[in-house]
């Protein structure tokens, strides 16, 4: 039974059963992102978003904590699995509807890159606008969060005409990022000065996009508008602002509230970025939401009316998916993006077929910006119930999207119909021209003003062509045409009747690919990564074979799912470790007596061969292998099994990767490897040992190398030293980024990189030993403005200077603390009696004055903030030790430099003390830390040098 009863006047919906389980799905959500907050928002404001798409009554729900906890789950795992296949093409920061919206979508780790470009456009448009309306209108929907409806009422326009206008300017900003400069307005004055630099700020979505309404803010040019002059264009149709004017308008914070009081549409302080992002609302200078927002809220008001917050955000939510327009369509079954189609009519249709035993639980259709505009629930058929189900969902603007669910025939389909009147619209002009913008009372056509010539009107339609052509033309000219047309439609035709080989042609040029690339990999070992996948299961792994078969990959633990699809692989005869083989296509190919061959072209450089079998004996009913036309490469292969559905093997990509980047661990052991037998690698033999000068050089060039490629700048990354040699282990984030490291290690003598990306760590993961489970204990702590935060408000200063002096103080920090550490592993690596050679001890130095100039480069870095803040005096004099051995050691004293920036930043355990102190005291300890690195004792080479 349903555990909560419905209200006897209303039937329960999934909305409310989600915002009555709201603080347990947000519980749920955060385990799920162990413990990422603002992902966990993220996560159950998707959830609510598909669940207010639903129309129907959750009447076979018999559990709701259990049905919203799976329901989360399924999200959370489609989330990871279509972030990994990357199915939805990337998009640039700008060609995302709004900020907010291309700052959930942009991965955390990629904000600082995407930093520059938001710092780019906003300044840009901030000069664009005053001669241009689109720049105003784009403003106002990516930057202030307005919806095209609401842009409709403040600008007097209509959709369609809204919808130009930003992608008009969208155009011009990407022109902008790609070629800076390329664009400028008429009225720019040659000796502009440069834009205002971006300089280091904050990683946090919510201070930056505080930082741009700022700058757009700061923008303002003009006279405000008197409340009875609004109030007259609004009450008159024809009374559109000027450029100039609607340039005021959308920089100036007192006009546009104004507006929105006017218009009754929501002030700029309920659209601020923690309705979008999912953070703390946040208020003016004054307490109260003001014209510039600030990061600190009224938390006790707000925990009062927090729920009912968090359900007026929710529904903005749902109502921006609401007005969003796509411009593809993906469907997504069970979270696998299955087909795709971009929207160029006022009609679109998108049809896919599932395999014959697959089952789905739920349809998704997304836009190319990953927005949720249907979600389907699919109710398995049963036979007092219908095979069709559909489901349609209606959008702003006339705008509909329907999903059809068929089980009629042999295997599943699903269909989707999404209409947009405004495609066939046909507005005339462009609204960056034409200031005479039509107003919002204007209605879109319908799509029964278009009409297309019937089938069998064409033929007279061109003959009436024809007919126009001047009856006086030269025959032989005439004849010529003829001729050529002829040629022409010959040709077509015969490009288009199918591929001009045979199936025994194309499986032999694909065994004869196979043995070249074996061939050309002898050196190497193959790297190859597949995705298998059958119905409702789907697994990816990394394949690495030796082309010399002599040596075998380790056999991986896997799954029980896993295992049973590598037992269907092993029924249908495909080899687990070469499911792509040609070869081992062609041997079940031969074996088969009635079968019928089929070669289709499947793409514009692919060919694919199916092969059906009748033999009632045989467990495979079809197969199929997928080569690349241009080299015969095989890429893809189906095998379908009699009663048992169909697997799907992909591949994802192919490398050869010399033997000394891979991990020996994922091969056999070699058999014969203590007694040096001739068959071994050259790689894998057991090198002689080495002397201590040989490893001091080795070690030495190889953090030469690191250094040079900025790899000891926060990646991890280590250097272990045995009497073999040196190895350099660690994990990067990109196999892009991995091979740099190791074509370069590769040519230091004796060094051996052992180095994994991400993706590889994923695929083969260590073993973990088990983990006893701890009891969890929350704690529940007040919030507490931080010492500089408190200085800021004490000088009435800009609040919006505590995200970018922050940055500037960590980033100090971060530096310091880095080159501290590589430069003390120098000093406890190469004493000063070492024996390297010349060129050796000049290497030595270089690197180590290297670190120390990064240590003084951080360290002026925290200064100019602190000065920026006037928290010091340019002309103070701060003491320094004059003892010639420090009291601490040199890592206690950057230790204690970061747990001072750390206290001014975000403060102590206790009572807070004042920022002007502890921005003393930073100065002291770096004075110190100044004053030891110019106690450094100097390698011999550089005393050398001195003289």
């Amino acid at each position: 039974m349903f555990p909560f009863p419905p209200k006897p006047e209303r039937r329960t919906s999934f909305e409310d059963i989600f915002f009555e389980h709201y603080s347990r799905l947000l519980e749920w959500a955060l385990q799920l992102t162990r413990g990422d907050r603002s992902d966990a928002e993220d996560l159950v404001q998707e959830l609510y978003v598909r669940f207010a798409r639903l129309d129907t009554t959750p009447e076979h729900v018999e559990n709701a904590e259990n049905y919203l906890f799976s329901a989360l789950r399924n999200l959370h795992y489609t989330r990871a699995r279509r972030a990994r296949t990357n199915a939805i093409d990337d998009l640039s920061i700008v060609d995302y509807d709004s900020i907010q919206h291309g700052l959930r979508a942009v991965d955390r780790s990629e904000l600082l890159s995407v930093r520059s470009d938001l710092y780019r456009i906003c300044d840009y448009l901030c000069s664009r606008k005053d001669t241009s309306r689109s720049a105003s209108i784009f403003i106002l929907r990516y930057f202030l969060g307005y919806f095209p409806n609401e842009l409709m009422k403040v600008v007097q326009s209509s959709r369609v005409a809204v919808d130009k206008a930003i992608q008009a300017v969208r155009r011009e900003a990407r022109m902008d990022l790609q070629r800076p400069g390329a664009i400028r307005s008429i009225n720019e004055k040659r000796d502009q000065k440069t834009r205002v630099s971006n300089g280091n700020g904050a990683e946090n979505e919510q201070h930056l996009f505080h930082a741009l309404r700022t700058r757009i803010f700061a923008s303002c040019a003009g006279e405000c508008f008197g409340r009875s002059t609004l109030e007259s264009k609004y009450a008159q149709l024809g009374q559109n602002f000027t450029t100039q004017e609607l340039a005021h308008l959308v920089s100036c914070t007192i006009c546009l509230d104004h507006a929105n009081r006017i218009l009754g549409l929501p002030l700029l302080e309920d659209r601020s970025p923690d309705d979008a992002i999912g953070r703390d609302t946040p208020q003016g200078p004054d307490g109260t939401a003001g014209s510039l927002p600030t990061l600190i809220s009224n938390r006790s008001s707000r925990k009062k009316k927090d729920l009912e917050r968090r359900r007026t955000q929710l529904k903005r939510c749902a109502e921006e998916v609401d007005q969003h327009r796509p411009q593809r369509l993906f469907i997504v079954v069970d979270g696998e993006v299955r087909a795709s189609q971009k929207v160029t009519a006022a009609l679109s249709e998108l049809r896919v077929e599932l395999g014959r035993s697959e089952k789905p639980s739920f349809i998704e259709v997304l836009s190319e910006q990953g927005i949720c505009l249907a979600f389907v629930i699919v109710q398995q058929p049963a036979p007092e119930g219908d095979l069709y189900q559909s489901h349609e969902t209606a959008l702003s603007d006339d705008r509909a999207i329907k999903v059809v669910t068929s089980f009629t025939e042999e295997t599943p389909a699903i269909q989707v119909v999404y209409r947009d009147p405004l495609v066939a619209a046909d507005e005339a002009g462009d609204l960056a021209e034409n200031p005479a913008i039509q107003t919002y009372n204007t209605v879109a056509p319908k799509l029964t003003t278009f009409e297309q010539p019937g089938l069998l009107e064409w033929p007279r339609h061109f003959w009436s062509r024809l007919t126009g052509i001047p009856s006086k033309m030269n025959p032989l000219l005439a004849s010529a045409m003829l001729f050529g047309l002829c040629s022409i439609v010959c040709f077509l035709l015969w490009t288009r009747s199918g591929p001009r080989i045979s199936p025994r042609t194309l499986l032999n040029r694909a065994e004869q690919s196979d043995t070249s690339a074996l061939a050309a990999s002898r050196a190497g070992v193959i790297y190859q990564k597949v995705r298998i996948s059958e119905s409702g299961h789907a697994m990816e792994r990394a394949i690495y074979r030796d082309p010399q078969k002599k040596r075998k990959p380790r056999q991986q633990h896997l799954t029980a799912a896993d295992q049973k699809l590598k037992d269907r692989l092993d029924v249908a005869g495909v080899n687990w470790d070469e499911p792509l083989s040609a070869v081992n296509y062609a041997t079940w190919h031969d074996h088969q007596l009635g079968r019928r061959d089929v070669v289709a072209q499947t793409g514009s450089n692919l060919l694919t061969l199916t092969t059906s079998t009748d033999a009632v004996s045989s467990p495979i009913l079809k197969e199929s292998l997928t080569v690349r036309e241009s080299d015969f490469h095989p890429v893809a292969r189906t095998i379908e099994l009699r009663d048992e559905g169909m697997i799907e093997i992909a591949e994802l990509n192919y490398d050869v990767m010399p033997w000394a980047a891979v991990n020996q661990d994922w091969f056999e052991p070699l058999e014969g490897t203590i007694s040096g037998s001739a068959g071994i690698h050259p790689a894998l033999h057991l090198p002689h040992l080495l002397s201590d000068l040989e490893l001091d050089e080795a070690e030495l060039e190889a953090r030469v190398v690191l250094s040079q490629l900025h790899a000891d700048q926060g990646e991890q990354i280590h250097l272990d030293r045995s009497s073999t040699g040196i190895e350099v282990k660690g994990v990067v984030d990109t196999d892009e980024r991995k091979h740099q490291l190791v074509s370069q290690l590769l040519q230091v003598p004796h060094v051996r990189p052992s180095i994994l990306s991400v993706e590889e760590l994923s695929n083969n993961p260590l073993p973990t030993p088990p983990r006893t489970a701890q009891p969890l204990q929350a704690y529940s702590v007040e919030a507490q403005q931080s010492p500089l935060e408190q200085y800021l408000r004490a000088q009435k200063m800009p609040l919006a200077q505590l995200a970018t002096v922050s940055q500037d103080l960590l980033s100090g920090c971060l530096r310091v603390q880095q080159a501290q550490t590589h430069l003390s592993e120098l000093q406890q690596r190469f004493k000063e009696d070492n024996q390297l050679p010349a060129d050796r001890q000049q290497q030595l130095t270089a690197l180590s004055q290297n670190y120390v100039t990064a240590i003084q480069s951080g360290l002026d870095m925290d200064k100019r903030a602190l000065l920026s803040l006037g928290l010091i005096d340019s002309s103070q004099t701060i003491s320094s030790p004059t003892s010639g051995v420090p009291d601490k050691d040199f890592s206690q004293q950057v230790r204690h430099y970061q747990e001072l920036c750390q206290e001014l930043i975000t403060g102590g355990p206790g009572q807070s003390r004042p920022a002007a102190v502890i921005a003393n005291e930073i100065m002291t300890s770096g004075a110190a830390i100044r004053t030891r690195i110019t106690q450094i004792p100097t390698f011999p080479s550089a005393a050398h040098n001195d003289q």
